[in-house]
């Protein structure tokens, strides 16, 4: 069903379009500060914002910071049009609309996250902490041209700091509600006039959101620490070398409370005599293991300097071994109690030639490699009408290998015009192999099972960029490619190679800074064309309990971004952003977890299957509207500075997967407004900084997942209000 704008975001959108509509009264506000110029490498070189002819919401460390962004996750609360939902230990993030509910192994997410130059190819390693981040750069639309096959949603870039010539060092504690203790560490800088080297360090612990009734213990608990180094040596004034290593781990139960939404009625576990929670601070589960998860990453990259371009080479290797129980029907009772094991080994290699002559003309070429070896499995304590048991999709093993070369060329047709055009041709392979598991109940179909499938294409992309004294205009279609993948199980008669997911998209947008440098302003108008659009959702069409993905046949997507900043005075800066989705499925014979009474009267407790025909029907977890409003007020004081930052976010309803009656009506996400504040109190002598904040200071509920299974309808909560202090230190 298409909803319509909701009349309670009005002020915020009143608010951007009349702080558009009055430049003039922001040219005639005295003062000497200006905005700060903001560069990316969304084009792989050093770039004014301004100048690159991509939707971008860009965030340097201190937004960052003065948003109250902890994590991934919390990126969505300031860049509209971006939702990151979560189950467990993995993250599903849609920009504009395009996502990927749960990345199985050898079928990635279709937003594309990268930390510096690696990939992040698994969820599960998505969910990571931004403790050394310098900026953050969320790229709309499809990146087909520089970032490969699984940016058709879009990419998501977290740049990590690079140790400079002075020394400095930063160390922060943060003790908050529910017993947070935070534990953050930096120090970097020069140790011979050629060797430069960083160190970053960080722990984060708190009690849990809620109380797990049944067992007498705690849930969505976090445990959390993480260890970054980076060297760089820099042997002449043409040759760099850069080493960076990483390590998280956890163990705890963080994203991972579970509670029934439905009566037992509908509710398997609950039917069965299970109990479950009351309200999002109590929930009742007989699981009693953490999630754990770790990761290691090496990546290694060297620079030369050649008269008139330079050569990069960029090699990354990651190994991933998320492992953790879910409560998948949201009781007490072991009705759907699932355990879910992955392991994955990710080695890439890329070349990149970058010309750096001063000219009309600018150019990048590359070519990629991706390999990657992976096993994953999904058992589950399930509750049989002769006795308990373990049951499981079995064991899966996939290798997936990828070969890309790609290219852009920019140039200046005169002073105020200049075409861009690039493109990239990728081809990829995935070999998958199912095995037993012994003693558990599987699947009917004969095992050891193996199949292998390739895909490949070629994405274009051409942008007319036309410069005057107002401002930028640029004219963008491209195209973007999503490969193709295997579900899990392999072996079930449905689940058949899917096809890739092509989309072509169509951009017109404008980037402008007002004389004075005193507000900033850039759109988007844009249209997506899909082709065999990847669907996740918990209904397959043959009524299995898994997860399924297949390609929703097509779809289309319309929308409107604005992003403005707007300095009044020297004091006051207000940021805004909003985004307006108009989106559609067509000739999609889809399906829907209904309650079981639903389809046939005295069909008892569960969920059955019904079929429908979704054409017109939104995209999942697209809201038509989202957007925030913040605003940041500077204070003298004493002997230092006082910044008040008070940031609103508005996301609109969206469906977290199809909503076939009543029975499942959880499904559909309220609209969620939050409020955060921080103030700050720092030393002009720069030794320190104290801050008081607070995230969802109006304790709003909502959830981070909703799923309808064949036993439940389960929800996993968001976070409720917290709030804390932070001391840093610097040196």
């Amino acid at each position: 069903m298409k909803k319509q704008m909701p009349g309670q975001f009005g002020a915020v959108a009143a608010l951007t379009l009349w702080s558009v509509a009055l430049p003039g009264l922001a040219q005639e506000t005295t003062g000497n500060r200006v905005l700060e110029e903001v560069v990316v490498t969304a084009q792989r070189r050093g770039e004014d914002l301004q100048d690159v002819p991509i939707a971008i919401a860009a965030f340097p460390e201190d937004a960052i910071r003065d948003f109250g962004i902890a994590d991934l996750q919390g990126l969505q609360t300031i860049t509209p049009g971006l939702v990151i939902n979560n189950t467990s230990s993995s993250a599903s993030p849609y920009l504009r609309g395009v996502g990927t509910r749960l990345s199985t192994l050898g079928l990635e997410s279709s937003v594309a996250v990268y930390i510096d130059d690696r990939y992040v190819s698994r969820t599960s390693a998505a969910m990571f902490d931004l403790a050394d981040v310098q900026r953050v750069e969320v790229l709309k639309g499809p990146q087909g041209t520089l970032y490969g096959r699984n940016a058709s949603g879009g990419a998501i870039r977290v740049i990590t700091k690079v140790p400079g010539d002075e020394f400095t060092g930063e160390l922060t504690a943060s003790v908050g509600s529910f017993n947070q203790v935070n534990l953050r560490g930096y120090a970097g800088g020069a140790i011979t006039e050629q060797l430069k080297m960083s160190v970053t360090g960080a722990s984060n612990t708190r009690d849990g959101y809620a109380d797990n009734v049944f067992l007498g213990t705690e849930a969505n608990e976090q445990d959390f620490q993480a260890l970054r180094t980076k060297v760089v040596w820099e042997p002449t004034d043409r040759v760099d070398f850069t080493l960076s290593g990483a390590y998280w781990s956890r163990d705890d139960t963080n994203g991972n409370q579970q509670q029934a939404l439905d009566t037992d009625r509908e509710n398997v576990g609950l039917a069965r005599g299970g109990m479950a929670g009351d309200g999002r601070d109590k929930i009742a589960s007989s699981i009693q293991g953490n999630i754990e998860a770790d990761e290691l990453s090496i990546d290694f990259r060297a620079n030369v300097a050649f008269d008139g371009f330079d050569v990069s080479s960029i090699t990354t290797y990651a190994e991933s071994s998320p492992d953790g129980e879910v409560d998948s029907d949201g009781t007490s009772s072991p009705t759907l109690d699932t355990h879910t094991f992955e392991e994955a080994d990710t080695l890439t290699q890329e070349l990149q030639l970058l010309s750096t002559e001063e000219g009309a003309l600018k150019w990048v070429v590359g070519a990629f490699y991706f390999d990657q070896e992976g096993a994953a499995s999904f058992t589950a304590d399930f509750l049989f009408r002769f006795g308990p048991g373990v049951l499981s999709n079995e064991l899966q093993e996939v290798d997936t290998t990828a070969y890309a070369l790609f290219g852009q060329a920019s140039y200046e047709l005169s002073e105020s015009l200049s075409l861009t055009v690039g493109g990239r041709w990728s081809y990829e392979e995935k070999d998958v192999r199912q095995f037993k598991i012994p003693g558990v109940i599987g699947s009917n179909v004969s095992l050891p099972f193996e199949d292998s499938a390739d895909w490949s294409d070629f994405t274009p992309a051409i942008t007319l960029r036309h410069y005057s004294d107002a401002g930028m205009i640029y004219a963008t279609c491209s195209e973007g490619f999503k490969s193709g993948g295997f579900n899990y199980p392999a072996s079930s008669p449905s689940a058949v190679p899917l096809d890739q997911e092509e989309i072509t998209q169509y951009e017109l947008g404008y980037k402008g800074t007002l004389p004075g440098n005193r507000l900033r302003l850039n759109t988007s108008l844009f249209y997506y064309d899909y082709v065999d659009l990847q669907v996740t959702r918990a209904a397959s069409n043959e009524g299995g309990v898994a997860l399924t993905t297949e390609n929703a046949a097509n779809a289309s997507v319309l929308g409107l971004d604005v992003d403005a900043a707007w300095l009044m005075g020297d004091r006051l800066q207000i940021t805004a952003g909003m985004s307006l989705l108009d989106t559609q499925y067509s000739d999609y014979d889809a399906s829907a977890r209904v309650a079981a009474d639903d389809l046939l009267e005295g069909g008892g407790p569960g969920y059955g299957v019904l079929l429908f025909d979704a054409d017109g029907e939104s995209l999942l977890r697209a809201p038509d509207f989202s957007g925030f409003l913040s605003a940041r007020y500077e204070i003298d004081l004493p002997s230092g500075t006082m910044p008040l930052t008070v940031t609103y976010s508005y996301t609109g309803e969206y469906d977290f997967d199809f909503v076939g009656s009543p029975s499942t009506g959880a499904l559909t996400q309220d609209a969620v407004a939050l409020l955060g504040a921080r103030a700050s109190y720092r030393a002009d002598n720069g030794r320190w900084r104290v801050s008081v904040w607070g995230n969802n200071l109006t304790d709003e509920e909502y959830f981070n997942e909703v799923v309808a299974n064949g036993f439940s309808l389960r929800g996993n909560w968001a976070a409720p209000r917290t709030y804390g202090v932070d001391l840093s230190l610097f040196f």
